[in-house]
């Protein structure tokens, strides 16, 4: 097949102003940010990301020793002594010691990033094919097939992506409770409904149990997916967010209507980047510094692109349904961060095939190639 090249246009639209929307610019200081690497698999360039799988690799960390291993208190319960400290034990006590010789603008903090399972989104586009995709069906709501309800709108998990959270949940429950690895402090989420329900799905249950507590996840506007064009990038009402997921915090300027979407461009890499970099430096001004040592964020492949980018990390690719965790380290700078503009971005690629025959051999049509996936076919 051809390849699809899009056309870049000049004039301004995207990203809209950091004053309406994020609370970084209502304060003078912003990070600059590094990703100091040899602590998580991610880092490494060795580490393929089609098959890095962070349940069986202790959730990515390498097994090492650290200079403040030597001040490392015993690990006890009541009065008896219960062994060596696991390597999320001894990592977390590098991560205190980091913090405490470091500068008072300089801190250190590990993401725990989080994409969401898989959505109706994920499977129109593995039925139609990126190409189609892009060009054509990603711009309408949902299948046009009378027969068929499968909208992407807003995109919500498939019964895969549900069963995908429920097994990120049995994984946390097993390395908070086995391997010693601290619980988020704090939690973001993007605002779209696939990543608001993989975070309840993953969480609630760790809640409900009593091991996690302080849950109180903060929707934020700035950690959407690529925004534009595509319908399943375009967010709901904030009534309806708030509604649907009540025991979430949405943050202040958070508009009724969605005033970020645009139907006919989609955001550049660079704008995504900067937009990652705001939304860091806004969750960073906004919390308690004790609270900021893991900080989990919920939310899409391309935003953790984003941040990657935006910390200097290498890229890596998260697959749906799973998670990483980086370190990263914050030098806070004063003043806002440097306001950029990238014109209006990227409009929707030319189709060199026609769109409507594309699909999967084998289904007749996207219902038949969901209905088989939700069957387990």
């Amino acid at each position: 097949m051809t390849e699809v090249n899009p056309t870049v246009r000049t004039s301004t639209q995207l990203p809209v102003s950091e004053e309406k929307y994020t609370a970084s610019s209502r304060v003078n200081t912003h990070y600059s940010f590094t990703a100091p690497g040899s602590y998580f698999l991610p880092s490494l360039p060795s580490t393929d990301p089609a098959t890095f799988d962070p349940t069986t690799t202790n959730f990515g960390l390498i097994s090492q020793s650290y200079e403040s291993d030597s001040s490392l208190p015993l690990l006890h319960f009541g009065d008896h002594h219960v062994g060596k400290p696991t390597d999320w034990q001894r990592f977390d006590h590098h991560l205190k010691t980091l913090n405490t010789q470091a500068d008072a603008d300089t801190s250190y903090h590990i993401l725990y990033l989080a994409r969401h399972g898989q959505g109706y989104h994920n499977l129109a586009e593995s039925y139609y094919g990126p190409a189609a995709w892009d060009c054509h069906w990603a711009e309408l709501d949902g299948d046009p097939d009378p027969a068929s309800t499968i909208s992407w709108s807003d995109a919500h998990l498939s019964k895969l992506g549900q069963r995908q959270a429920q097994e990120q949940s049995k994984f946390w429950i097993f390395q908070l409770s086995k391997q010693g690895m601290p619980p988020p402090h704090t939690w973001f989420v993007s605002p779209m409904n696939r990543a608001c329900k993989t975070l309840e799905i993953t969480f609630q249950p760790l809640v409900e149990t009593g091991i996690v507590q302080g849950w109180k996840p903060t929707v934020k506007e700035y950690l959407r997916e690529t925004n534009g064009i595509h319908t399943c990038d375009r967010r709901s009402p904030r009534s309806v967010i708030a509604d649907t997921f009540p025991q979430y915090t949405i943050e202040s300027n958070f508009t009724e209507q969605d005033e970020l979407w645009d139907p006919i461009y989609r955001e550049t890499d660079k704008a995504h980047t900067h937009r990652a970099a705001l939304v860091l430096d806004d969750i960073l001004s906004s919390i308690p510094p004790e609270e900021t040592d893991y900080i989990s964020i919920t939310a899409h492949g391309g935003m953790i692109n984003a941040i990657l980018r935006a910390i200097g990390h290498r890229q890596f690719t998260v697959r749906v349904g799973s998670a990483i965790a980086v370190l990263v380290k914050a030098e806070k700078l004063d003043g806002k961060r440097p306001e950029q503009h990238f014109g209006n971005g990227v409009v929707k690629p030319d189709c060199v095939e026609d769109p409507l025959k594309a699909g999967l051999p084998g289904y007749k049509s996207l219902k038949d190639y969901v209905d088989g996936v939700e069957a387990g076919a």
